[in-house]
């Protein structure tokens, strides 16, 4: 068996540790290298996602059970095989040979191939690599030959021999580089977010994110719900004009608003008898009323406005920073429908929502519950599922009807409020 120079060497060339710890280093540079307006116009998930896809590593994965062979006549030289040259003639010998040459594809990053990880052995396997093609397919080639004469099985032992120690390297590696691609996110995250800090506070911009709402202290208080805690699209361009700062509601803000709409919820699911009377409009006024009861406009008194039949909406400069949508559930046609009014409306660029669904006709609640996510899951214009808050109420990420820097955080309930008649 005759084995192949260094040249082709695998998993020795260079350490896994060092490079791994240097791309982890470079994510500040490439976090730090966003134009400003760019950095500043794109949701933080978006960036996030854009360096993560970048900087993460792809483990190398042999796919044995592909492989192909190639074999073929050559002569070989012998002249190092003392049994075959007892006098130590300088050679060349050569004699009838064989070579196989067994092509085995793989995915993943091929400078892999070059770099010794934290477990190593002695013993070093070759093989010639083959750089992917445009599927993201390459191949690694185990090239053997031997005299013609020599027993077939020592093709066989120097082959499992070379894919053993080829194993043993991608494990060792796959451990590695799974700990830096699970760090890389968070570590990505933290850049990101003091970043956008840094520029925040550099501009001025500390307060941009918040529309004055006054609280009425007056108003009730409820007791906070437990709530259980690859290629990625290029970034927005930067706004044409430049960036600038645009108002908000504030996440407290927001989940006391959530608050109160679940606090209503709960009110007519306890009482369905009262409130299945009532039609979309007459439960949104309800609503609306207890809003206004927590919130003050600084004009007119009232924070949350009509908007149609069925909408309540806080506005700033004829923007949208607070949307709600209540709905009777007629199936899932309408639910998309009430999304799609919902984006169509002019947000700012971080709007807070809710969609209120309203179950008077259906006695399967059950079904409504399940359907509802993946439904809104489906939509052309969904983002991102958040969480889900509890039984009838899910968090999702949309983005707004035409700008897909603009993302709209979407609180759906589901209320059943049927109420049986004739029972």
């Amino acid at each position: 068996m005759y084995r192949r120079g260094r040249e082709n060497t695998l998993f020795w060339d260079g350490d896994l540790s060092a490079t791994l710890d240097n791309h982890a280093k470079s994510a500040k540079d490439k976090v730090d290298a966003i134009h400003q307006d760019q950095f500043l116009a794109t949701p933080i998930d978006d960036l996030v996602a854009h360096i993560v896809n970048d900087l993460y590593v792809t483990p190398l994965e042999l796919y044995e059970d592909r492989a192909e062979m190639d074999q073929q006549e050559v002569r070989v030289d012998v002249s190092h095989n003392r049994n075959r040259n007892p006098f130590g003639d300088s050679g060349p010998i050569m004699i009838p040979g064989i070579k196989v040459t067994i092509s085995i594809p793989y995915t993943g990053d091929p400078s892999l191939w070059k770099l010794k990880p934290n477990q190593w052995r002695s013993t070093i396997p070759h093989g010639d690599i083959r750089l992917p093609n445009r599927d993201g397919v390459g191949y690694l080639d185990i090239v053997i030959q031997q005299p013609a004469d020599d027993p077939q099985q020592q093709i066989k032992a120097h082959l499992d021999d070379v894919l053993d120690g080829v194993r043993f390297y991608i494990n060792s590696q796959s451990s590695q580089i799974e700990g830096h691609n699970q760090a890389l996110e968070v570590n990505v995250r933290r850049l990101v977010e003091a970043r956008r800090e840094r520029l925040n506070k550099h501009d001025g911009l500390a307060d941009f994110l918040n529309i004055s709402m006054k609280r009425n202290n007056s108003a009730p208080s409820f007791k906070p719900i437990d709530i259980k805690k690859k290629l990625v699209k290029p970034l927005p361009p930067p706004p044409q004009s430049g960036y600038a700062a645009e108002p908000g509601i504030t996440v407290e803000d927001y989940e006391h608003i959530l608050s109160v709409i679940r606090h209503e919820g709960a009110t007519f699911e306890a009482t369905p008898k009262t409130y299945a009377v009532h039609d979309e409009e007459e439960l949104r006024d309800i609503i609306l009323a207890h809003l206004n009861g927590h919130y003050k406009g600084a004009a007119s008194g009232e924070a949350f406005r009509k908007l149609g039949k069925t909408d309540i909406k806080i506005e700033s400069d004829n923007r949208a920073a607070f949307i709600a949508e209540c709905k009777v559930w007629r199936g899932a046609s309408e639910l998309s429908k009430a999304i799609d009014q919902l984006l169509g409306y002019l947000t700012w660029r971080d709007c807070k929502a809710s969609v209120i669904i309203f179950n008077k006709h259906n006695k399967k609640f059950t079904e409504l519950l399940e359907k509802t996510p993946e439904i809104l899951k489906s939509h052309p214009r969904f983002k991102k599922y958040v969480k889900d808050v509890g039984e009838g109420e899910w968090h999702f990420e949309f983005m707004s009807k035409d700008d897909d820097s603009r993302l709209i955080q979407l609180r759906v309930y589901v209320f059943d409020i049927y109420h049986d008649s004739n029972a």
